[in-house]
């Protein structure tokens, strides 16, 4: 019998377990390398973001937006800081105690506040260019999550003055409107990312280094603008509007020689600083925009033309048929009933009748091609969004009727811009003008292209000098103290239903002095009533504006001249007569006993002066300088019976 034998003897596993092990091993291996390198490759860009969120903020930062002043300095336009409240809602803890917490500082419903804490963004404006107050409170809350970040707020601190020419800016410093459009990447500061540290509370505790040589705001911008003047202008326009009714007033006050806008008003007034509360209506910018007939304003350019082109001179005659005068089936009336008057009374008297014979022996061409000339088919060069570029039509289509009422400018439209800078050029001797409003970018034109002649435009300067110092339609335009001559308006506006409606524009074109303008001022009023006519309505905001510089150191300042000086020397102060009021002007009387040399002078300061001295004058011939007298200078007074016969001349 076998037996068997039983081996009891354990049998070795070590080997399989070491192999189990190094599997296990190489599979946690495997494992942790392949989440690493999920990690670190696969979702590393991610993370990293993340933790770059976590850690660091990102801000983009824009400069403050330039300032803009007038011509002396004084600010127009400035950006102040503020504070505005923003949020990271995912680090707000407990956003409905951060809702009701930030209600309580800001006002306004908690449920909305909530709402914005719900969003799925890393930052969120709560509530922008707060109070200090407002934001102090909010700083007190110690709030997790929310952050307070500096801005700039746009402040006009003048108010209403300027303002439809300023515009205003949105909540983001964007120009919206007037030159804080047009002028947006100019006073636009450049952008900047800051970047700040903080620490898992979400709090910063440090700003890493930027370059200290970057320069981000925006660039400062100078007027032509004078305040003192705009402050002028906008009260007599105000109270011409409210005083006769009118729809809406412009005024423009511009320094002759170098065309610079030393006044732009605008009634009703704009305040940008609530433009919120304003419409397009009253921010508009009508002077630069809206387009209105020019009425008798273009009938020195008529002149001017005619004159230029040896259709006529000063003396020309001209029947004015009476007042009524038919073209066809078209009837073509005057104000006044009228006979035969020379081309310088049909300016001065503003007949329509002769300005239509002129404009028809002118002929349509040449008077088309000097309105083009002048500007009338086109924009200024001002750097302003949305400007007119007038309606004139080829003289092809012309037909007698248009060429008779273009004549005395009707048929045709243009902005107060043009009509004031086509006066620039019978100011400045027959050269072509551009109007000025930034102080930078003034172009000084070293050869100004020639409309007229000196000789045209000098005579046509008299006439529109006899338009207000003669008797004409613009009598009520006169200054105290110096001549000015210039064109009244009224034009019949054109009804929505075809032809002509019952509402006219006022109007009123001058200068100061009459023969050497140092100053232009223009004054619409749209709509008057009861009365519409630029002569009753316009002129004495003429008159006002020009009493207003003539008083002030305004001329003194153009010239470079400190305020106040007196100009001691006799030709400067002859030259410089029309700076002074009239109690500061030469005094021609000479001694109690003997009779004063006025010859040569102008009538009006010849007058003055004699009935200062109690002398009431004998005035003999035409014209508006005196060219002989009687008794002659050196004679002694009779002092029982004072005489003075005074004999004028044209120029």
């Amino acid at each position: 019998m076998v037996k068997r034998v039983v081996n009891n003897k354990p049998k070795d596993r070590s080997r399989l377990k070491i192999v189990l092990v190094f599997c296990l091993v190489v599979l946690a291996w495997t494992g942790l390398w392949s989440r690493a390198f999920f990690v670190q490759v696969i979702q590393g860009d991610e993370l990293a973001g993340m933790a770059d969120r976590q850690y660091f903020s990102r801000e983009k930062i824009t400069g403050k937006r330039g300032e803009i002043f007038d011509r002396n300095g004084n600010v127009l336009a400035q950006s102040v800081r503020s504070k505005s409240i923003y949020a990271n809602p995912f680090l707000v803890q407990d956003p409905d105690k951060a809702a009701i917490s930030l209600a309580g500082a800001l006002g306004g419903e908690a449920a909305q506040i909530r709402a914005m804490l719900d969003r799925q963004a890393g930052f969120v404006w709560i509530r922008r260019k707060v109070s200090d107050r407002q934001a102090f409170d909010v700083a007190g809350q110690n709030i997790p999550g929310v952050f307070i970040i500096d801005e700039h707020s746009r402040v006009y601190p003048r108010g209403h003055m300027l303002g439809q020419v300023l515009g205003f800016v949105g909540m983001d410093n964007q120009g919206l409107e007037g030159l804080e459009r047009s002028l947006n990447d100019r006073l636009t500061g450049a952008e900047m990312v800051i970047v700040t540290q903080k620490d898992a509370s979400g709090h910063a505790i440090s700003l890493l280094a930027q370059d200290p040589t970057a320069k981000i705001d925006g660039q400062d911008v100078v007027l032509t603008i004078d305040s003192e003047i705009q402050f002028t202008a906008e009260k007599a326009l105000s109270e011409a509007v409210e005083r006769f009714g009118g729809r809406y007033g412009i005024s423009l006050v511009v320094h002759v020689p170098t065309g610079d806008i030393l006044a732009w008003a605008g009634y009703p007034f704009f305040n940008p600083n609530n433009f919120q509360r304003s419409n397009a209506g009253i921010w508009r910018n009508r002077a630069a925009v809206d387009l209105i007939e020019p009425g008798s304003t273009l009938k020195p350019f008529l002149v001017a033309a005619a004159m230029e082109e040896g259709v006529a001179k000063s003396d020309s005659l001209y029947f004015c048929e009476n007042g009524r005068w038919r073209i066809g089936r078209n009837e073509i009336r005057d104000v006044r009933e009228h006979g035969w008057l020379t081309v310088n009374r049909v300016l001065r008297y503003s007949s329509n009748i002769c300005s239509a014979k002129i404009g028809l022996d002118l002929g349509p061409g040449p008077y088309f091609n000097y309105l083009q000339e002048l500007g009338f088919n086109s924009g200024t060069n001002l750097p302003l969004p949305g400007q007119g570029r007038g309606i004139l039509r080829p003289y092809p289509s012309w037909s007698r009727m248009d060429l008779a009422t273009i004549s005395f400018g009707q048929g045709m439209a243009a902005t107060p811009l043009q009509l004031a800078r086509a006066y620039l050029v019978l100011a400045n001797e027959g050269r072509f003008t551009e109007l000025n409003l930034i102080m930078e970018d003034r172009v000084q034109e070293p050869d100004r292209p020639r409309v007229f002649s000196r000789e045209v435009s000098r005579q046509v300067l008299s006439m529109l000098r006899d338009s207000v110092e003669m008797g004409g339609t613009g009598t009520r335009a006169r200054v105290s103290g110096v001549e000015a001559g210039g064109k009244t308006g009224t034009a019949q506006k054109a009804s929505a239903k075809g032809g002509y409606g019952d509402k006219y524009v006022a109007s009123f074109v001058g200068f100061i002095p009459a023969l050497e303008p140092e100053y232009m001022i223009m004054v619409v009023i749209d709509e008057p009533s009861p009365t519409h006519y630029g002569g009753v309505v316009a002129a004495p905001v003429f008159s006002e504006i020009g009493t207003g510089i003539i008083s002030s150191d305004q001329g003194l300042r153009l010239r470079n001249l400190p305020p106040g000086r007196e100009v001691a020397d006799q030709e400067v102060r002859t030259r410089e007569n029309s700076r002074f009021s009239v109690s500061q002007r030469r005094d021609l009387m000479g001694s109690d006993g003997e009779v004063p040399d006025l010859r040569g002078v102008s009538l009006r300061e010849a007058v003055e002066n004699l009935l200062s001295a109690g002398v009431v004058p004998v005035l003999e011939g035409a014209g508006v300088r005196v060219e002989d007298q009687s008794p002659l200078p050196g004679e002694p007074w009779d002092q029982m019976d004072r005489k003075m016969v005074l004999r004028l001349c044209e120029s």
